[in-house]
């Protein structure tokens, strides 16, 4: 029989959530609680599964988004996540597909946009798939690169694989008296502190804050399943830096930070503080490691100048460069998805 491709259900998504968490290329954006969180923004979710024998064979968690018109463009971020090490991944990949053209077609969504992460140390080229299903290479809507941290003994073998300045702002964070605290659970207080302070970084640099409502139905999505993880640097009770980092299986990614832009706690080092902190709180737990998520190299000629502040201060704290595959467009309505692509070159837009 072939494999049967279809949308998913509640009932689902413990099925779901555990196969996301298996794959080394999977991530906190195909897990089922990023979708519950999206609906909150406007961005519902379609789920597309793919089963072989009463098997989970690979997945596609879509968003849904206007294109005005009355149409309508597919998300598919980070993902779709299939079981790439089989014999048939190809034919998986192929079934990917077909689902998700026959729901472009029928939500009259002009394209299907794909993510695929690449994995550590895999010798995987998407290249061959693109070209067989005729997938259009787009601009990324994600970072293009990354640093994966083993978080190995959560200890010394842990600190001795980052740079020696981590080590030492760590240290000094520790004696002008920074005190980090990590969260498991969806706390209102600190989840306002996380909020304020990433809307000032926000306004500063200029990027999308979640809401208030947003951040709370994650947390409480993912404390279910011990995914929350929510740091706090504080200074005499002061709040002076902040990071969340969601965990999906043995790996956890590094989706928000922010610091406290003020002179008086410039040598509080707060964010080093948060960071050492959080990998080792995760090691203890059981992660075995971190996604830096959004690392340009020094050498990388394609880099967003913008990005090298705090790619600067990631790569302090080691790991292995990752590039991933980028983003693939499935055009499903050529006339509508050039007529987008007319409008946005004449208005700067994407």
């Amino acid at each position: 029989m072939p494999p049967i491709v279809r949308r998913a259900d509640d009932s689902d998504r413990p099925a779901w959530d555990a196969f996301v968490a298996s794959r080394p290329d999977g991530d906190i954006l195909q897990a089922w609680s990023w979708g519950a969180c999206t609906a909150l923004a406007g961005e519902s979710p379609i789920r597309i599964l793919v089963e072989d024998g009463g098997t989970l064979r690979g997945v596609a968690q879509v968003l849904m988004r206007s294109a005005g018109f009355g149409r309508r463009v597919a998300y598919v971020p980070h993902g779709p996540v299939w079981d790439r090490s089989a014999p048939d991944a190809d034919r998986v990949f192929a079934w990917l597909i077909h689902g998700l053209r026959t729901l472009a077609r029928k939500e009259r969504a002009i394209v299907v946009k794909m993510d695929p992460r690449a994995e550590p140390g895999e010798a995987f080229d998407f290249t061959p798939l693109a070209d067989e299903h005729r997938l259009r290479k787009g601009p990324d809507l994600q970072a293009p690169t990354t640093r994966i941290v083993e978080l190995l003994d959560g200890g010394e073998q842990l600190e001795a694989s980052w740079h020696a300045d981590a080590r030492r702002l760590m240290r000094r964070a520790e004696r002008e008296g920074t005190k980090v605290s990590i969260g498991r659970e969806p706390d209102a207080s600190e989840i306002e502190i996380l909020h304020d302070l990433l809307a000032r970084a926000g306004e500063r640099a200029d990027f999308r804050v979640r809401s208030v409502e947003f951040l709370t139905r994650l947390a409480t999505e993912l404390a279910a399943s011990g995914g929350w993880y929510l740091g706090l640097a504080r200074v005499e009770g002061t709040p002076i830096a902040t990071m969340a980092f969601p965990r999906v299986g043995d790996r956890a990614h590094y989706l928000y930070g922010a610091l406290l832009r003020d002179e008086r706690y410039k040598h509080n080092y707060g964010s080093h503080a948060v960071m050492a902190a959080m990998q080792k709180a995760l090691a203890t737990d059981g992660c075995r490691s971190v996604d830096l998520w959004g690392v340009v190299e020094p050498d990388d000629p394609d880099a967003d100048p913008a990005w090298k502040g705090f790619s600067d201060f990631k790569r302090t704290f080691g790991g292995t460069p990752l590039r991933h595959p980028g983003l693939y467009d499935l055009v499903t309505d050529p006339l509508w998805y050039r007529l987008r692509e007319l409008r946005a070159r004449a208005t700067g837009g994407g």
